[in-house]
Formats: C-alpha cells, structure tokens, sequence
C-alpha cells in the first residue's frame, strides 16, 4: 500500500474517533441532565457511604428469609453421643437495647405482624438467655475478641442452641415457613462479650437490631421505671441527683471524666443567677472512642447504672465490629418505633417477604401509649410500675448538667455509626 494511502486511512480512523469521543461526551451530559432533573432518583453514595467502623444503616434490597434446619452432636463421653437437631434454627433478629428506648412497644407492635413470631407467642416477654443463662458458662472461651473453641466448648453450644428454642412457640415456627422469629433482651447490648458468644452459638447469623433514644430522657425514665412515685416524689427527685452524684464520682474513678469542676448544686446555682454557660462543667479527657470502650469493658463500679447505659457509641463498638460489615446490624433512633414504615423496614431487614398486618394495626399504634398510660393510673398502687401514670418532668437544670455531659460521647456516634449522627443529642 502506497503511503499516501497509508495516511488517508490514519487520517479516516482519527476523525471517526473524535466524532465518536463527542458523541459518548454529549449522550453522557444528556443522561447527566436526565438524572438531575429526576426527583426520584437517589445518591448511593449517601446511602452507602461506610463509616470509619464499616456501619452504614442496611438498605433493600434485602435478603429473604433463610429457613434453615441445624444439627449438632453432644458427646456425653467417648463412647457416647447425643445428636440435637433443629428443624428451624431460630431466631431471625434480636433486639439487644437500649433499654428504656421503646424496645418493647416494638416487640409488641412486631408481634401485630402476621409473619412475625416473638417470646410472647409462648408466654415470654424478655428471655434475658444470653446474659443470664449463657455468658456466665461460655465467657471463659472469649478472649480478645476470639472464641477458643473446643469439643466441651462445642458440646455445650450445642446443648445451648436447644434451650434456646424453649423461649418461643416451635410448633408455630415450624408450621409457618414465612416467618421471622425476633426477641428482645435490651441488656443484651452492655455486655461485650455477647457478639462473639451469638455468631458462635448462631452460625444461622441472625440480624441485630438496636434503638438508640436520648440518654437523658433514657437514664430519667429509667429511674422512673424502678422508683415508686405515688408518694415522695420531691424526696426521689432528690435521689435522683445523688444518683447522678454518685455515677459522676465513679466515672473519674475510672477515667471517663478527668473532673467536675462544676458539681450539680453549684451548676444549679449558677443557672438561678444567669442563664449563660460558657464552659462546660466538665473536664474530659482525651480519650478515643476505642480507648473510652475499654473503659467501659473493665469499668470498676456499677455496670447497670442510669447514667452509663446512655454511654452508647463506646458500649455498641463490639457490636458494631462484629456485625456491620456484613449488614447484620441496624441502629434505629427512639423517634422511628412508631412510624409503621420503619417497623416493616427493620422486618423486611430480617427478611420477612410479606409485612401484612392485623386489620386493627393502625387502631393499635395510636392507642398504645394512652392505653398504657390509663391502666397504669388505674392500677397505680405504689409498687414498682406505678410510676408510669405519673408524668413527672425532669428538672431542666439537671436536664442541662446531664446533657453537656454525655456530649462528648454523643458526637463518637458520627464516627461509629456515620454522618446521619451527627448533632444528635444536642
């Protein structure tokens, strides 16, 4: 070929690769116009956007619900063994707290679910088995995060899956293949060791659900719940505040707080005279989110006070390590229980197909808490529950203290659980 002809023919391919360049450019600028102006479209990037921990909230869709059988063996000694068998490995989703968060306004507004089975199918309410039953026998394999496993450790796992069943109604859950079996033990998520105990006694992986509410308004109706007040109500007020005395005292003990340079009755002075808080009454120290959580893990003092079950980014950082990564764990906010549309997202997340509802569903969310309220004020006898017909406000003054408190700890949450966080709290 002459080398005139030679040239044409680069000079051909040239052209037609520019034209080609301009028109992938112009129908990649038109379908960007489309996407702009499309209201229905959405970002993924904000939806699926990790955060520095791996959580981000799971987003549909979501995996169906796997009905799958488990069978395991139990050597009673060498020459004998026990097989255990389970038709439907259960359950599907646990709901391990916050405690005081509406966890059991969700259990029963789940229950309403015509494919969801809990614990109060069989007369149970909280089976509390991982934190009573279990962790006392298996925490001595858990070290550092690793489960050490063994054949007594196996065989006891094992024996372990099968009491498990006794807390919900078998025939039921064997009989309906379309179901997702739940319970919630909101103590559950206190205790670190419990997400390598359930991976290791559920190789099923069941999905983790928590509810998040605010820590002042969750320690207030915390005591509430467990401090009669019919009568002496100005006299548990007080208490109130030695309580939060007594758990600030504990926390310098253990390094959460370097100090109160503030304490509660002069805070409550200062605000009589001015209404200005510059500066906080505490002084931190500078801790990490991990480091705040070892802490928390080998926390000398009370474990189950009011104040430290609202300390939820350094307690939820060993569930949040063990299950966000694989979409297994969902973080609700107090405020979402009570919009229908969320409880069938956090089902539909465990892998329920068909949310259909009893017919009465819509009756049941919006009665709830006034019926709640009226048989408390019916029934208030001055034993432990009366306190729920009795709408007592939380000092603001106090409200303020506790708040500027737990802010520190509250803004660990945007990098444990993502940018939807931020703020919250304050």
């Amino acid at each position: 070929m002459s080398n005139f002809g030679v040239t044409t023919i680069v000079c051909i391919l040239t052209i037609v690769s520019i034209l080609v360049t301009l028109s992938l450019s112009f129908l990649s600028l038109f379908s960007g116009e489309i996407a702009n102006n499309d209201t229905t479209a959405k970002s993924p990037s904000l939806h699926l956007q990790r955060s520095n921990y791996g959580y981000h909230r799971p987003q549909p869709p979501y995996a169906a619900i796997q009905h799958t059988s488990h069978t395991c063996v139990v050597h009673r000694n060498t020459s004998s063994e026990r097989v255990i068998h389970l038709p439907t490995a259960v359950p599907h989703l646990i709901l391990i707290g916050a405690q005081k968060s509406a966890t059991s306004e969700f259990q029963v507004l789940a229950d309403k679910y015509i494919n969801v089975i809990t614990p109060l199918s069989a007369g149970r309410f909280e089976p509390h088995f991982f934190d009573f039953k279990v962790q006392g026998r298996l925490k001595k394999y858990v070290r550092e995060g690793n489960v050490m496993e063994s054949e007594k450790f196996d065989d006891e796992v094992c024996l372990f899956r099968e009491k498990y069943t006794e807390f919900f109604n078998m025939s039921q859950v064997n009989n309906n293949t379309m179901s997702v079996v739940m319970e919630k033990t909101p103590s559950y998520m206190l205790h670190h060791n419990l997400p390598f105990i359930i991976d290791a006694l559920c190789p099923w992986e069941p999905k983790i659900l928590t509810i998040l509410r605010d820590p002042v308004d969750r320690a207030w109706s915390h005591f509430r719940m467990v401090i009669p007040w019919k009568k002496w109500v100005n006299k548990n007020i007080s208490l109130f505040e030695t309580m939060v005395k007594g758990e600030i005292d504990s926390f310098i003990l253990n390094g959460l707080l370097d100090n109160a340079t503030t304490s509660l009755d002069d805070f409550k002075a200062s605000l009589a005279s001015t209404s200005d808080v510059s500066t906080s009454p505490f002084v931190f120290p500078n801790l990490t989110l991990e480091k705040s959580s070892q802490i928390i893990q080998n926390y000398k003092g009370d474990k189950k006070g009011f104040l430290i079950r609202g300390l939820y980014a350094p307690i939820l950082l060993p569930w949040v390590k063990q299950f966000a990564a694989h979409d297994r764990l969902m973080v609700m906010k107090f405020k979402e229980v009570w919009n229908a549309s969320n409880v069938d997202e956090v089902l539909r997340f465990a892998g329920v197909e068909d949310t259909s509802i009893d017919e009465h569903y819509d009756d049941f969310i919006r009665n709830r808490q006034g019926k709640i309220i009226r048989k408390a004020n019916k029934n208030a006898t001055g034993d432990r529950h009366a306190n729920k017909g009795v709408q007592v406000p939380l000092d603001p003054t106090i409200r303020l203290y506790l708040k500027l408190f737990y802010q520190p700890f509250n803004r660990f949450l945007a990098q444990l659980l993502g940018e939807e966080w931020e703020g919250w709290g304050e």
